[in-house]
C-alpha cells in the first residue's frame, strides 16, 4: 500500500513539473482581443493548420435601441441582437511555423464606444472552396479620447497552471476561472507580469521553444479560453517570462523569452512607445495609462537604507527604467496632467518600499530608491494618479509618500508565502491603507467614473480572493477621493 501511494506522488509530481513537455499543445488554437482603441482592435490568433483567413465582424445593436427606433417600444432589454450586416476586413495568409504560428492583425475603421462581433472563418481549397467558422469573440470600442467615462477593468499578475495541484487530465487556472464570474461587465484586464513562469518549478532551457510551450500551456487551460475571448487583456512581462529577479538587459536568455512574449503577449498590446520597446502608454476616453519596461533596462540594484528603504547614498547610474523610458514617461506626465481626470502607472513590481525582505530590497523599487524618489517627486504633482502593481504573492494598498495611492494584487493563481516575506507599514512616509497576505487567488477590480461628475472623478478599487466569499463578492474595497484636475 505504501509503494502504491508512493507511486501516486511521484505521478502528481512529474504531472505538475512536466506537464509542458508532456503535452506542449502544439495544435493549440487561440483568438482573442488585444487591445481595442475607440477605433480599431488588435486581434490575436494562434492557428496551425493552414489555409487562408479570413476575418468578419458586425456591429451588436442592442434590442432596446431596435425597438424604440422601430416600434415605439419602452422595452428596457438590453440584450444584443445579430442584426446589423457582416462586412469582411479581407482574407490573410495563416501564421507559419517562424512565429510558432501566431500572429496579430488589427481591424480599423471603428467606431466608438461600440460592441462588434468578431468571427474568424478559414478558407479550405479543396475541389470546392469551403469556408469554415473557426471562433468568434465580442468587445466593445473605447469613448473617444478625451471624453468622460465609465470604466472597469481587472489588475493582477502571477499564475502557474493547475496551482495548487489537483489532478486532473486538463489543468485550468483558478483565478481565471473566479475572474469569469465578472467578466461581463469587465472592459479590460491589466496582467502586470508572471504570465509564465520560465524558472519554477525547474528551468527547461533558454531556447524560443522552451518559452513558447508556456505560453501555450497557459493558453490551453479552459479558463484562459474563455475568460480571453470576451475581456481583452493588455500585459506587461516581469522577471519569471525570463528568469528570476531579472536585471541582465538584453544578454541570453533574454532574447528568446522576449520573441516568445511577443508572440504571445506583446503584439495583441498597444503600439509601443518606442519602436522595438515594450514600454507604452494609451487612453480610454479621458483615463489615461502608462505601462512602464522595468526589466530591459535596469542596472544592478542600489544598497538602500535598511528602515527608510531610501538611499544611503545618491547614485545616478543605478535605474531601472533607463535614461530614454523615463524621459518619455516624463513627457507623458506633462501630456496628461490636465488633459486626463484619471491616470494610472503600471509597474510589474511595487513602487512601496513596505516588502523589505532581501530579494525585494533588491528587485522592487526599494532597490532603486534614488530612481523611485526622483519619480514620486514628479508624480506628488500630478491629480488623481495611481499606481498599479504585482509580483510579491500579497495584496497592499499604499499611499505613498508623494501622496499617489498604489494597489499591489498578486497572485492571481500561483502560491503564497504562509511564513516568509516582510512587510513594514508605514514606513518612509508611507502610510498603509490595507494590506493581505493569505490567498492563492487575488485581484483587484478597479470601477472609474469620470462621467457623473466631470471636475471630481471617483475611483474605487475592490480586493477580490476565492478564500472570502469565494471570489464572488468583494472582500475588501476602497474608493479614492478624486481631486479636482482641471
Amino acid at each position: 500500500m505504501l509503494l502504491v501511494v508512493k507511486l501516486v506522488l511521484f505521478a502528481m509530481v512529474v504531472d505538475f513539473v512536466y506537464r509542458p513537455i508532456i503535452t506542449p499543445a502544439k495544435d493549440l488554437f487561440v483568438f482573442r482581443p488585444g487591445y481595442v482603441s475607440h477605433d480599431s482592435a488588435r486581434l490575436h490568433i494562434r492557428y496551425s493548420d493552414g489555409g487562408n483567413l479570413e476575418l468578419r465582424y458586425k456591429e451588436l445593436v442592442p434590442k432596446a435601441s431596435l425597438l424604440y427606433q422601430n416600434t415605439g417600444s419602452d422595452d428596457t432589454s438590453i440584450d444584443f441582437a445579430n442584426n446589423s450586416p457582416w462586412e469582411s476586413a479581407g482574407e490573410f495568409g495563416p501564421p507559419t511555423e517562424d512565429t510558432d504560428y501566431t500572429s496579430t492583425t488589427a481591424l480599423l475603421n471603428l467606431q466608438p464606444a461600440t460592441r462588434y462581433l468578431v468571427e474568424l472563418h478559414s478558407r479550405e481549397s479543396t475541389l470546392h472552396t469551403q469556408t469554415v467558422l473557426l471562433g468568434s469573440v465580442e468587445f466593445k470600442t473605447s469613448p473617444l479620447p478625451h471624453q468622460p467615462a465609465r470604466l472597469r477593468f481587472g489588475t493582477g499578475s502571477c499564475i502557474k497552471p493547475n496551482f495548487p495541484y489537483r489532478p486532473s487530465w486538463t489543468h485550468d487556472i483558478y483565478g481565471f476561472a473566479s475572474m469569469l464570474d465578472h467578466s461581463d461587465s469587465l472592459d479590460l484586464i491589466m496582467f502586470m507580469g508572471d504570465f509564465i513562469y520560465a524558472d519554477v518549478p525547474l528551468y527547461f532551457g533558454p531556447e524560443t521553444e522552451d518559452y513558447r510551450r508556456l505560453y501555450r500551456q497557459v493558453y490551453a487551460a479552459q479558463s484562459s479560453r474563455r475568460l480571453l475571448r470576451k475581456v481583452p487583456m493588455l500585459h506587461v512581462y516581469d522577471d519569471h517570462e525570463i528568469k528570476n529577479n531579472w536585471h541582465n538587459q538584453d544578454q541570453p536568455p533574454m532574447g528568446s523569452a522576449m520573441t516568445a512574449y511577443n508572440e504571445y503577449n506583446g503584439l495583441p498590446n498597444p503600439p509601443p512607445a518606442v519602436s522595438g520597446a515594450s514600454y507604452y502608454n494609451f487612453t480610454y476616453g479621458n483615463i489615461a495609462f502608462y505601462a512602464w519596461d522595468t526589466r530591459r533596462y535596469r542596472t544592478r540594484w542600489e544598497t538602500p537604507n535598511t528602515d527608510s528603504g531610501e538611499a544611503t547614498t545618491s547614485d545616478d547610474e543605478h535605474t531601472m527604467l533607463g535614461q530614454e523610458q523615463k524621459q518619455h514617461f516624463i513627457q507623458w506626465l506633462h501630456d496628461v496632467n490636465h488633459t486626463a481626470a484619471v491616470k494610472f502607472v503600471i509597474s510589474s513590481v511595487p513602487v512601496t518600499a513596505g516588502w523589505s525582505n532581501f530579494d525585494s530590497s533588491q528587485d522592487t523599487w526599494r532597490g532603486y530608491p534614488t530612481e523611485r524618489a526622483e519619480i514620486l517627486n514628479l508624480t506628488q504633482h500630478i491629480p488623481n494618479l495611481f499606481y498599479l502593481s504585482g509580483d510579491r504573492h500579497e495584496m497592499a494598498a499604499v499611499e505613498l509618500p508623494s501622496g499617489n495611492i498604489e494597489f499591489s494584487t498578486s497572485p492571481v493563481s500561483q502560491f503564497t508565502f504562509p511564513f516568509v516575506g516582510k512587510f513594514k507599514k508605514d514606513i518612509g512616509g508611507e502610510h498603509t491603507i490595507h494590506y493581505r497576505r493569505p490567498g492563492h487567488v487575488k485581484y483587484g477590480i478597479l470601477d472609474v467614473d469620470t462621467e457623473s461628475d466631470p471636475d471630481t472623478p471617483r475611483i474605487t478599487y475592490s480586493l477580490y480572493t476565492t478564500d472570502i466569499h469565494h471570489g464572488k463578492r468583494p472582500a475588501w474595497v476602497y474608493e479614492a477621493k478624486g481631486a479636482h484636475w482641471r
